[in-house]
This record gives structure tokens, C-alpha cells and sequence, in this order.
């Protein structure tokens, strides 16, 4: 083929001669399969060399789990869990932040005037405007710690105000006891000095901005002043019971002493300035109680009633004179009245009730009003009859004492006929009438019981004496009847366990008991009694049985299952 003759190798040779290696650098540039095939596996080789350095040098910086699935989901949970701390952070700084801005502006408007005041409200600004800064800067930890800071700053503040408000009233509040307690200096000195050092320790402390320390040692200044206000009250209780005996006793000048000596402690007492007054002229009063007391043990309670009147003239604050005075004018009249209704009272037990009316009648002219003695009077008139009445109503008590009802009732239906109206006689009869209603009503329950326990109607039955038992007069004893009635019931009213066993195909269910199941084996417990169980299945015949249950016999078991077809003869 070199030796074609076209115009293409002459060009070839033309090159050549300018160049003799160009025909060699040719042939050495064509790609061959060879060369393919090495330079493709040295670049794959190479590929895997650089990312293995890629890989390794990432796994140092970021750590052996960066390409893992669970590195990946940890750095996006921990994404999210920062974004909601971060979110989180920020509420409640912004919220923080109002609340300190509301706080502070109530904080300007309240007095400080004290220079530990004045720092502190200076400091809270600081802060405040320290955390909105922050804020804007959105470093929401930092804002966040920044204002729960000032929000304890602002709570402090608010009551260190109020206590030094508290601690500076209690120091005006002390010194003006200590001087309206002066007058007891005699009595507590210890205790006023106390009170006063109280005072200007406190008052030191409020100056140094210690308003809790002030507040506490003024509270111990109280407590002081409370001994001397004691120890004052004391001393006037005293005086004045000291002044009251001698005002009984007649003791003037001793009274007179008393008294004064509670006005100068205690100015214008008035039960002091009573006392003296009285004390003007409590010898004389004395003088004519005295009289009044000699004539009434000589029975003259005539003349000892103008002696005491002439006392309580003296002094209308004497008791015993004003006493004397209605008890010598009283025992005058009730000794003609009790001469009177002695005399009546001797006739009434001898049942002498002429005579018993006679003298009730002059009793009651002495006491008109006397209603006890208008009781008696009528009580006399009316004797013969109560004690035909007294004697019909005892007889029913008797009988409703025996339990005879039925008598104790025809007593009191007696006592009615002679006097309808007889409280005593209504309340037996309507008593006994109770209690013969509560018998029938009982024996009519305990029958009931008995019949439905005889139908094994167990439950009905329980219902039935439990009825009757809460109508049972309390005094009735249960006979031997009711007894084994009621131990009947009691051991038929256990559970019992039953078991039902069945194809897993019927419905079975339990009349007025329970609702149709499917089951292969069920265990039900049952209160004991006569149950009717039927049994259903599509296409088969129901299947009805009577399920007896009584306690004290082995748990039944009940096969239930519908295993003819309906198609079938």
C-alpha cells in the first residue's frame, strides 16, 4: 500500500524529509487496546487511593461515625433538639423580659430613697439592659439566665421595700409605746429600757439598709413592751379587785387607796372612778346592810326591806342592797303563801280535796300568777277523775312493758274514752298500733321468704327477709323457724362456680343472667338457684335446659352445645 501512487505519501514524504522520526511519534500515539485497558486500571487504582485519603482524613476530623446512618441521624436529632431548646430559650426570655419591664416600671414609682436602694434599682437597670442586648444579639441562653437573674433581683427588691416600709413603722410605732408606757416604769423599768435599746439598735440597722435585721430587732422591742403592758394590767386588775373587797367589807379609806392607785396608772379607769364614788359613802351603806341582815334572821322582813332600800339610795350600784331589798320583800309574801299551800299540800295526801282547793284558793291570793299553784288547784278539782285515768294508763304501760300489744292498746283506748286528749294515752295507742303493724308486716315478709326459698328463688328470698328484718321490733327474738331460714339463705347466698362446656359454635346464654357467648370451656360464677341456659346455632335446634345451683354441692358442669340440624326429623 506504500507504494500507491496518490498525492497523499507524496505529502508523507515531504514531511519526512523535514522530519525523519515524525512517521515513529505517529505510530507511538495511536491508542491501542493494551494501552487502554492499563491506563483505565491505573486511573481506577488511583480513584480509590485519593478517596481513601479523602475518607481517612475526614474520619479524623469528624470522627469514625461520620458516615454512619446512626451519626447522621444523631447530628439531625441534635439539630432539632437545639432548635427547639433555642426556640424554647427564647420564649421564655422575651417573656422574662416583659415581665421585668412591667416590674421595673412599678419599681421607679415606689419610694427609694435609701442608698442601698438606689444601688440595687441601678443594677437591675444594668441587667435589664444587659439581657435585651442580648436578645437582640439572639444569644437566647444567655438572655434567658440574664433575666431569670433579674427576676429573682426584682422579687428581693420589691420586699426588701415593703420590709423596710414595715420595720420604719414599728420604729415610730415603739417609740411612741415606750412613752405612753412611761407610767409603768415602776412596774417593768427592765423591760422599758429594753424596749428603748430595741428601738435604737433598729433604728441603726434601718439607717445601714438592714431593714429584716431592724424588723426583727424591733419585734424583740415588742415583746419587751408586752411585758410592760402586762405587768401594768396586772397592777390594775389587782387594785380594782383590792378596791371591790373593801367596798364589801365597808372599808372606805382602803377602798378610797385602791382606786386612786389605778387612776394613776390607769387615767380615767372607769370602773376606778366608779369605785370612788362609791367609796363616799360605802360606810354608811355597810352600816344599813348590816341592819337589813339582823332583821331578816329575826324574820321583821318588813323592816329589813326599808333597810336595804335605804342602802341602795346610798348606792345604786350596791347588789347586795338592791338583793336584800327584793329578798326581805319577797320572803314577807312567800310566807303567807307557803303557810297556805302547805296546809294544801298536807290535804292533797290525805285526798282531802276540799280542803287542799281552800287553801290553793289563799295561796293564790297572795301570788295571783302563781301557775303552778292554778296547776294544783285544778289538779284537786279534777282528782277523782285523773285517777281514773292514771290507773287505765298505767295498766297499758304494763302490758306494753310485757310486749302484750294488743292489750297494752285496748288499755289505752280506755284512757282515751275518759280524757281524749291525753298525750300520754294517744302516744301508747299510736305505739302499740306501730309495733302490732310491724309484727303482721314481719311475719307477712318471713312467709314471703320462706316461699321463694322453697323455689329456690334465693335472691328474692334474701330480699324478702332482709325486709322483714328491717321491720322487726328491736325486742322480737328470731324463733327457730326464722333461724333456719336465715341460715338457709345466708349459705345460699355464696358463689358457685360452674362450668359450661361447649363447641365454640353455639351461642349459649343464661335467662336474666347473661347475654349469648361463644365459648369452648367457660367458668361462671353463679349466686345459687334454678337458671334457665339455652343454647343457638344457625341452622340447628336450640337446645333449653334448668341449671340448679346450690351452695354446699359440687360445681355442676354443663355441656350445652347444638348438634341437630334443623333438616333432620
Amino acid at each position: 500500500m506504500a507504494e500507491e501512487p496518490d498525492h497523499n505519501s507524496a505529502k508523507k514524504r515531504r514531511i519526512i524529509h523535514w522530519n525523519p522520526d515524525a512517521g515513529r511519534e505517529q505510530a507511538r500515539s495511536k491508542w491501542t487496546v493494551p494501552r487502554i485497558a492499563a491506563w483505565s486500571l491505573g486511573g481506577f487504582v488511583g480513584l480509590l487511593v485519593c478517596a481513601g485519603l479523602v475518607i481517612r482524613g475526614v474520619k479524623l476530623v469528624f470522627g469514625p461515625e461520620v458516615f454512619s446512618s446512626r451519626a447522621v441521624a444523631t447530628a439531625e436529632d441534635e439539630t432539632v433538639a437545639d432548635a427547639n431548646a433555642s426556640f424554647r430559650a427564647q420564649t421564655k426570655a422575651e417573656q422574662l423580659r416583659d415581665l421585668a419591664t412591667k416590674s421595673l416600671g412599678e419599681l421607679r414609682r415606689m419610694p427609694a430613697d435609701h442608698p442601698r436602694q438606689v444601688q440595687d434599682l441601678v443594677r437591675m437597670e444594668t441587667e435589664y439592659n444587659t439581657g435585651s442586648h442580648l436578645l437582640s444579639e439572639r444569644q437566647w441562653g444567655r438572655a434567658l439566665k440574664v433575666f431569670e437573674t433579674l427576676r429573682n433581683d426584682i422579687e428581693a427588691f420589691s420586699a426588701n421595700v415593703k420590709i423596710r416600709g414595715e420595720a420604719q413603722q414599728a420604729y415610730n410605732k415603739i417609740l411612741l409605746r415606750v412613752k405612753e408606757l412611761e407610767v409603768a416604769r415602776p412596774l417593768a423599768a427592765e423591760a422599758l429600757d429594753e424596749a428603748f435599746s430595741a428601738a435604737a439598735a433598729g433604728n441603726r440597722l434601718l439607717n445601714d439598709g438592714n431593714f429584716t435585721g431592724a424588723k426583727e430587732v424591733f419585734d424583740s422591742g415588742f415583746v419587751q413592751l408586752k411585758r410592760a403592758e402586762d405587768a401594768l394590767a396586772d397592777f390594775v386588775r389587782e387594785r380594782l379587785v383590792a378596791g371591790q373587797r373593801a367596798l364589801t367589807r365597808g372599808a372606805k379609806l382602803e377602798a378610797q387607796q385602791a382606786f386612786q392607785a389605778v387612776l394613776e396608772k390607769a387615767h380615767g379607769n372607769e370602773i376606778a372612778v366608779a369605785g370612788l364614788k362609791r367609796a363616799e359613802n360605802i360606810d354608811r351603806v355597810y352600816a344599813l346592810l348590816q341592819q337589813g341582815e339582823k332583821l331578816e334572821r329575826e324574820a321583821r322582813f318588813a323592816d329589813a326591806a326599808e333597810s336595804y332600800k335605804k342602802a341602795f339610795a346610798l348606792d345604786g350600784q350596791s347588789a347586795a342592797a338592791q338583793e336584800g331589798q327584793s329578798r326581805a320583800s319577797r320572803l314577807e309574801k312567800e310566807t303567807k303563801f307557803a303557810a297556805a299551800k302547805n296546809a294544801a299540800d298536807a290535804a292533797v295526801k290525805e285526798k282531802d280535796w276540799a280542803k287542799a282547793i281552800a287553801e290553793y284558793q289563799a295561796a293564790l291570793k297572795v301570788y295571783p300568777q302563781k301557775s303552778d299553784v292554778q296547776a294544783l288547784l285544778k289538779s284537786a278539782r279534777e282528782s277523782a277523775h285523773k285517777e281514773s285515768v292514771q290507773k287505765t294508763l298505767a295498766r297499758g304501760f304494763a302490758h306494753e312493758k310485757a310486749f302484750q300489744w294488743r292489750e297494752a292498746r285496748d288499755a289505752y283506748n280506755e284512757t282515751l274514752e275518759l280524757e281524749p286528749e291525753n298525750t300520754d294515752a294517744k302516744e301508747g295507742y299510736t305505739r302499740a298500733g306501730t309495733v302490732i303493724r310491724a309484727l303482721l308486716q314481719y311475719e307477712k315478709y318471713i312467709e314471703a321468704a320462706e316461699q321463694f326459698a322453697n323455689k329456690a328463688e334465693f335472691q328474692s328470698a334474701i330480699k324478702r327477709f332482709n325486709e322483714a328484718m328491717a321491720v322487726k321490733p328491736s325486742y322480737l327474738v328470731n324463733s327457730d323457724r326464722v333461724q333456719q331460714l336465715h341460715a338457709l339463705l345466708m349459705a345460699q347466698n355464696k358463689p358457685v362456680e360452674v362450668t359450661f362446656r361447649s363447641d365454640g359454635n353455639t351461642w349459649v346464654s343464661i335467662a336474666n343472667f347473661r347475654q349469648p357467648s361463644k365459648f369452648e370451656t367457660n367458668v361462671i360464677k353463679m349466686l345459687p338457684g334454678d337458671y334457665q341456659v339455652v343454647g343457638r346455632r344457625k341452622g340447628y335446634r336450640d337446645v333449653e335446659m334448668l341449671l340448679q345451683v346450690r351452695s354446699g354441692t359440687p360445681p355442676p358442669t354443663v355441656t350445652i352445645a347444638c348438634t341437630l340440624s334443623n333438616s333432620r326429623g
